[in-house]
Order: structure tokens, then C-alpha cells, then sequence
């Protein structure tokens, strides 16, 4: 099928769908047929030859069209309008026939479930419906294209094929007060291959709204992110610590006040204009303040941000978090590589037989257990390392998962620091390839041990090791209450929202936010870097001409406080500067480290924002839209054969495709280079040293994935070895001799 490029519908009833015509029925206003006479037919005729007979499928189901006429039509209108394929003849003048219900049945299925290819998407399509905001009804309706975050956190763009409407669970039926009420209705939606998608996970096309308002909204939403970084506390009790600060509040007057700004005239024109209606502006709010709801939730500790009940938090997590807080987990690592190599050489150089010796009766206990612990590890050992393996580097529904998620997209922004980068492999590398490495080692240790109660402990053992990490952060004195991790993920949602290369570069803010570099240059007295001007915004955080009058008023009042030597009133007016890690708090600003909320103080030039922010055109309206002689608006011609516009959030080669399969083509990817490939992609400008450090950890991220395609392997040589054991009493140790044979082949190499 050919993609839904446009939607039109007159007085007459036509509605036309991507060039096809739809005429309503006489019997329904809510039925649309398809006017295309060989539709249907070209359709049955691409059916496969060894399809059953749909006479005999019908009659043998005890289906027929006369009676389940009615439940169609059901099923149909669930999918809305723009959706129902039909026929106008035989539809209604022929119920009898099978194979017209057939095709009606396949039609309708072929819709909703992954129907519509998007490889030649017109970004015309993407315009959202405008207009009056429903009452108790759904914002979106199918055929809406909209773009849906999945659970890595990403955005991307697909189709509405169904609204699923419910009451709400508190909502009594059998209440005699609400006899003759509609419940205020809970709405979820179906697009793609997605199911049952909350509202709050939707949002409309970023390309369909940026053909409607242009791209200065985008322009406002980097401005209110810097401004809201500037008003976030570390300090707890605090009115504008992050935990107590009402963010959505924040970003919705600063959005009514750059709404009413004198100097965006022109785009209020067209945000208040009757053909947006309340709707559009209600479209465009919400995609624009998804950011600041998804800080606001996280500060909630909601059930989708359960920062206390998820163990997989660790110390690595908190320094790919804040880029500082480097002793502890250095510390760490040294515990858990060191007792590891330490076990290992002591169970090397004990007393081990050699192959066809024979096996001390007292050793059978060992073998025995052995066994057991092999055993368990199929088990439990083996399906818990590739889940957490998936929670790690794929995309489970988890805290830890999200987290990652984001640090992902940062890593492939490359706009995170040097100790956030080496947080982040590290977090990576040690709850996933250096789990597998433990295991083996622990399975080496165990083929070489010959007391039971050794094996038991040194499981025991390793098992403890893998967790110390993990077990550290719930210490009480650590980070009991879990605000640091809750605001390292703020700072974070922050960091990938913001296009820092963009607000450094004239070319790439030109190139995304269609302003002309002259104008940016003129705007920011000519400098190359822009909007980052550290001596700039020096010198504006203390212009009181750039303040608002509360932020005077504070400014002010902290001056006083310093003054007078009164430490309690400036530490309620002057925000203090709080680093994580001991050291750091003495230590970090000599040595490059950010604090807390402070990480884009050199972007807060607040002088030349005040002339980029209305610098981004709008489009003309009279251009976008057109009025039909029958007085209905549509999508104008010239806007519908734009085809030239890149489309935002869309990723072709991810259409229809599972969570679980987008995982394995990661695995695939890595273990090929392209994922390498990628991460040197986004460094390509960068020093040398990061494409440096890119390549050394591209060769470590593909050996710990090589690594859990050996560890079943490992395991089952292990098991081989101590059954011949048993079963043979004799000495058989292939891993050993593998083992030997390898070092004395390195030597010689060396």
C-alpha cells in the first residue's frame, strides 16, 4: 500500500487519502467506500495460490455475511474513517458474497497491523489535525502520524491505527448516581506494532508541527532548558531544589511570557490563529514540554522512576551520571578485579591431576558438587546474565534500563565529559561482560578444587564479588534517600536535549533552526562559538537589565547577605555550588570538575538569547494552508509536494520492528564494527585523544559481547569434564590443557 499522504473531506463526502477517493454510503456517516473499482480486485488477486477457498474457510467457521455483516461494521469503525477500504457496489448489494467479506477482513487486518509502508513519506502528511480541542474524547485519531518514546528512550514516528477507550478503574457502573453519565474515558492508543501507548508516551510529528510554526518553539525549548538548569538547587528543604521545584510550572510561564513578548509578534499571529485552533497549540505544548514532564516525573520517584527499588544502580552508574565522584568506584574496581586474579592463581597452583590419571576416591564428593554447581548455573546463572545483558544494552522497562538509555544517546551525541564517558563503559562493561568473565573464572576455580566445601564457598565467593558495586550504593551513608542519582538523571535529561554543537556553531544552529548565519553572527557581535561565550555570560549573570524582577529582587538580597556577613540569608539567596564526591566539594573547581546544576554556565549569555530567540522565521499561513471553495481548509498543494524536508524521529529500517529484534541487530552491529562506526561518527570533529579513546573501547565492547557467545560453551566443557570425571574416575581437564597450550603459544609469540 502507498503511504497516507493526505486527508480531505468536503460537504459532498468525498474523503481523499493519499490520493485515493472515498465516497460515504447512503445507509451510513460514518462509512466511506473505496472508489476505485479494481482495488478489491487487484487485491484478491495478490493473495497467495495456496490460500483455502474462502467459501470453504467461511461455511466451515459456520460464518455468515448476512449475520456478521453488523459485527464488521463494529470492528471497522474502530479503526475510524480514514481506514475502512470498501467497495460501493458489491459491498452493499451483495452481503452474500464470501469473498468480499473475506477481502473486507483482510483489508481491515492488512490496516491496522503494520499496513502502511513509510519508505516515501511525505512530511506533509505529518501535519496533525488542527482545530477545536475534543471534550472527553481522544487528542489523537487514527491516521494521526505521531511520534511514540520507546522504552530506550527514543522518539519515534508511526501511525495511530486504533484508540481503545475505558472508564476508569475507580468508575462504578452499578452506582445509581452515574445512570445516564459517560465516565470521564481513559484513552490508549495502538501505532505500528505498538499496543495499548498512554497519552503520556505520545506526542505529535516534530516535522508536521515544524511546517505549521517553524522552528523557533525549538529555539525557546534550548533557551528554557538553560534557564531552568539556572534555577535548580542541590539543597534540600530548599524552594527551588529540584526535588521541591515545580518544573512544569517553571517552563509553562516562561513559554506564556516568550508567547507574549513584544518582539514575537509574528509567531503569536500565527499560534493564535482560528485554523490552529486550541487543539494545535495544545499539540504543540505538549511535544514541546515533554522534557520538562519527564523531569518533573523523575523528581516524583513515580512507578517509572524507581530510583530506591532498583538494584542494578550502581557507583559506575553515578559517575556516567555526574562526571565526578571518580575514588569510590576506582576503589571498586581495584577490589573487584584484584580478589578475583587472586582466587584464580591460588586454585592454579594447587594440587590438580593430570589427564588419565586416577581420580582420588575423596575428590568424588568435589565432582559431585561440581556437577551441582554446574547445574545451577544452567539454570539461573545463564538466563539472569542474558537478562540483565538485555536490561544493559537492550531495552527492558526498567529504572537502570532508561538510565542507560539516555547515557546511550549522550554517548553517541559525544557532548558527554571524559569521567562521564569512563563511567559509562565501565557501567556497562562491569554488569555485563565482567559478570560472564566471573562466572568463567569461577568455573575454572571449581574444575581445579578438590574439597566440596571449597567449591560451595568460592561460588559463595564470586557471587559476592559480582555485587559489590551494586551493594555499595545501598549503604546508609552513600546516597540513602537516592537524590543524587534522581538528580544526576535530571542533569541528564537535560544534557541530551541540549544541541550544545548547534548553540557553538553558526553553520549547524543555521542548518537545524533555519536562521542565516548572517544574522546569527550580527546577533552574537561576531563570534565563532556563538551562543558559548564564557566571559559573556560572566558578565550577564549579573546584568540587572537581563533579570526579571524577582530574580532582582534575589540578586539584591544576596548582595546585602554578603555584605552584612549573614551566611544563612546568602545561602537562601545565592545558590550554592555542590559537587558529588568528598573530594570534590573541596577539590572541584580546580580541578575542571561541574557542579551540580551548573554544567551549561558557559551558554547562559543571556544578552545574545534575547536576540536568537525571535530570530528563527514563521511560516505564512496563507501558504501552508488553502481554503476550498466549499469553505473547508486543507494542507496546501505547494506544502503537500514538498518532499525535500528531512523528516525528524524517523527511522525506516526500525518500521514494525519488535523491542527484542531491535536488540539483536544492536548485538549484530557491535559484533561487525558498525557500532563502532557510529560512535566514531559523531567524534569525527572532535580531538584526536576521544577518537583515540573511542577505538581502544570499541575493541573492549566487542569482546565483552563475544565473550557471552563463549560462556555457554565454557560451561558445557565444564560439564563434559566432570562427568567423564565421574563417570570414568579417570583425569580428563580439556580447559587446563586449552589453557596451557595457549599461554606457551603466547610466550613463543613473545
Amino acid at each position: 500500500m502507498s503511504s497516507l499522504i493526505e486527508i480531505e473531506s468536503n460537504d459532498d463526502g468525498i474523503l481523499e487519502i493519499g490520493g485515493r477517493c472515498y465516497s460515504k454510503t447512503s445507509n451510513s456517516d460514518d462509512t466511506f467506500v473505496d472508489n476505485d473499482i479494481n482495488y478489491i480486485e487487484e487485491s484478491v488477486k495478490s493473495r497467495s495460490n495456496g490460500q483455502r477457498d474462502e467459501n470453504t474457510l467461511f461455511e466451515s467457521l459456520g460464518l455468515d455475511p448476512k449475520t456478521c455483516g453488523e459485527e464488521l461494521k463494529k470492528l471497522e469503525s474502530t479503526l475510524g474513517k480514514a481506514f475502512i477500504r470498501d467497495k460501493s457496489s458489491p459491498t452493499t448489494q451483495n452481503e452474500e458474497s464470501h469473498t468480499l467479506l473475506f477481502q473486507r477482513l483482510t483489508d481491515m487486518l492488512t490496516t491496522e497491523f503494520q499496513v502502511l509502508k513509510k519508505e516515501n513519506l511525505n512530511p506533509s502528511a505529518l501535519v496533525p489535525s488542527l482545530g477545536k480541542l475534543p471534550t472527553n474524547s481522544s487528542l489523537y485519531a487514527p491516521g494521526d502520524w505521531v511520534e511514540i518514546e520507546g522504552l530506550d528512550m527514543i522518539w519515534r514516528l508511526d501511525m495511530i491505527t486504533r484508540v481503545i477507550k475505558t472508564a476508569p478503574d475507580d468508575y462504578d457502573w452499578n452506582d445509581p448516581t452515574n445512570e445516564g453519565k459517560e465516565p470521564r474515558w481513559d484513552f490508549t492508543y495502538n501505532a505500528g506494532i505498538e499496543r495499548h501507548v498512554y497519552a503520556e508516551d505520545i506526542r505529535a510529528s516534530e516535522t508536521g508541527l515544524k511546517l505549521i510554526f517553524g522552528c523557533r518553539p525549538w529555539v525557546w525549548q534550548q533557551w528554557a532548558l538553560l534557564k531552568l538548569e539556572e534555577k535548580l538547587r542541590f539543597q534540600n528543604n530548599h524552594q527551588d531544589d529540584f526535588e521541591h521545584f515545580d518544573v512544569q510550572k517553571y517552563a509553562s510561564d516562561l513559554w506564556e511570557d516568550w508567547v507574549n513578548h513584544p518582539r514575537n509578534a509574528d509567531f503569536r499571529k500565527v499560534y493564535l490563529d482560528e485554523r490552529i485552533g486550541e487543539k494545535g497549540r495544545n499539540l504543540l505544548v505538549n511535544h514541546i514540554q515533554k522534557p520538562f514532564n519527564l523531569m518533573d516525573i523523575m523528581c516524583e520517584d513515580s512507578d517509572e522512576w524507581e530510583f530506591h527499588e532498583d538494584d542494578n544502580i550502581n557507583v559506575f552508574t553515578y559517575l556516567s551520571l555526574h562526571g565526578s565522584g571518580i575514588i569510590m568506584p576506582l576503589f571498586v574496581l581495584g577490589v573487584q578485579v584484584v580478589i578475583p586474579i587472586i582466587l584464580s592463581i591460588e586454585a592454579n597452583n594447587g594440587g590438580s591431576c593430570a589427564n588419565g590419571e586416577v581420580i582420588d576416591p575423596d575428590v568424588f564428593l568435589a565432582k559431585i558438587m561440581s556437577l551441582a554447581v554446574f547445574s545451577y548455573y544452567s539454570f539461573s546463572v545463564i538466563p539472569d546474565t542474558y537478562a540483565n545483558f538485555y536490561n544493559v544494552a537492550g531495552s527492558a522497562d526498567t529504572t537502570y534500563s532508561h538510565l542507560l538509555s539516555l547515557r546511550r544517546q549522550l554517548w553517541l551525541q559525544a557532548e558527554d565529559t571524559l569521567l562521564q564517558m569512563i563511567g559509562y563503559r565501565l557501567d556497562i562493561y562491569l554488569s555485563t561482560s565482567y559478570v560472564i568473565v566471573l562466572s568463567m573464572l569461577n568455573i575454572f576455580v571449581i574444575l581445579n578444587e578438590t574439597s566440596a566445601i571449597e567449591i560451595v564457598l568460592n561460588a559463595l565467593a564470586f557471587a559476592f564479588i559480582a555485587r559489590i558495586d551494586e551493594d555499595l550504593v545501598k549503604s546508609r551513608w552513600y546516597d540513602p534517600e537516592r537524590r543524587w542519582c534522581a538528580a544526576g538523571s535530571v542533569s541528564m535529561v537535560m544534557q541530551t536535549t541540549l544541541k550544545l554543537r548547534w548553540l557553538a556553531s553558526a553553520t549547524l544552529f543555521s542548518k537545524h533552526f533555519q536562521v542565516s548565519e548572517e544574522k546569527l553572527l550580527e546577533a552574537c557581535e561576531g563570534d565563532p562559538r556563538l551562543l558559548y561565550n564564557i566571559a559573556v555570560a560572566n558578565a550577564d549573570s549579573t546584568d540587572l537589565s537581563l533579570m526579571t524582577n524577582a530574580e532582582k529582587l534575589k540578586y539584591v538580597c544576596a548582595k546585602i547577605a554578603e555584605k552584612d556577613g549573614n551566611y544563612t540569608a546568602l545561602n537562601e539567596y545565592r545558590k550554592p555550588r555542590v559537587y558529588f564526591g568528598a573530594i570534590e566539594n573541596v577539590l572541584g573547581r580546580y580541578l575542571g570538575l561541574y557542579p551540580v546544576f551548573e554544567r551549561f554556565t558557559g551558554y547562559r549569555t543571556w544578552s545574545r538569547w534575547e536576540k536568537v530567540l525571535f530570530l528563527s522565521p514563521v511560516p505564512d499561513l496563507e501558504s501552508v494552508f488553502q481554503t476550498n471553495p466549499d469553505g473547508t481548509t486543507t494542507v496546501s498543494k505547494s506544502v503537500a509536494d514538498y518532499s525535500d524536508s528531512p523528516i525528524d524521529n524517523y527511522y525506516p529500517d526500525e518500521d514494525g520492528v519488535q523491542e527484542w529484534m531491535l536488540f539483536l541487530r544492536h548485538f549484530r552491529d557491535v559484533l561487525i564494527f558498525r557500532d563502532l562506526h557510529r560512535a566514531l561518527q559523531s567524534v569525527r570533529k572532535t580531538c584526536s585523544m576521544t577518537v583515540v579513546i573511542r577505538i581502544f573501547d570499541g575493541m573492549i565492547y566487542w569482546g565483552s559481547y563475544v565473550i557471552h557467545i563463549l560462556f555457554p560453551l565454557y560451561l558445557i566443557s565444564g560439564f563434559v569434564e566432570t562427568i567423564f570425571n565421574l563417570a570414568t574416575g579417570e583425569c580428563f581437564r580439556p580447559i587446563a590443557t586449552l589453557q596451557s597450550y595457549i599461554v606457551d603459544w603466547i610466550r613463543q609469540l613473545f
